[in-house]
């Protein structure tokens, strides 16, 4: 009996170790008042089309700016080459690659349309790897691969790439501490 207890109070000051843990990390991006996006990078023999690259980061800078008003992330979010940024202030640069863009297709909707729930999923996927990057120093905070794919009635490469965008405006808001 003596060594059930032992073992519940261990399990119990070990779990409590790892969550102090894990709150007493420093958030990625709290330094960092503004963030620029970058136009995607599509390499050759991609499918993507060449306007994704502007599309996704518009989205991006989109999703973003309503996260950032929600949570109060940054002063501001731009895309590159937008407005002037203050130079005194540190700027959290997001670089992408289009990793993945797969167009919706009949015979994959109607294949999913065979397994019980499967009619909620979309066919149409959108992935990328993404960098941030310190952009007085150059260094590389944190890298990350993000897919998403469309869902339901909403079964676009679009709507998966909104989709990704926001995906994306979640993590940050993680990585922020908000």
């Amino acid at each position: 009996m003596r060594s059930g207890k032992s073992f519940v109070f261990l399990l119990f000051v070990l779990i409590l170790g790892m969550k102090s843990a894990a709150l007493g990390q420093e958030p990625l991006f709290k330094e960092y008042p503004i963030v620029v996006i970058q136009e995607l990078d599509v390499p050759s023999g991609n499918p993507a089309p060449a306007t994704t690259v502007s599309q996704m980061a518009e989205r991006i800078v989109n999703q973003l700016q309503r996260y950032s008003q929600k949570f109060n992330l940054f002063e501001a979010v731009v895309k590159e080459g937008g407005k002037e940024i203050p130079a005194d202030k540190k700027v959290l640069l997001i670089k992408g690659t289009v990793k993945e863009f797969t167009q919706p297709t009949l015979r994959r909707r109607i294949g999913r349309s065979l397994i019980p729930g499967g009619e909620f999923t979309g066919s149409a996927a959108f992935s990328a790897h993404y960098q941030f990057i310190d952009r007085e120093s150059g260094k590389v905070v944190y890298e990350t691969d993000l897919r998403t794919t469309s869902t339901g009635s909403n079964d676009t490469v679009e709507y998966a790439m909104e989709r990704n965008g926001e995906a994306l405006a979640k993590l940050i808001t993680k990585y922020k501490g908000k």
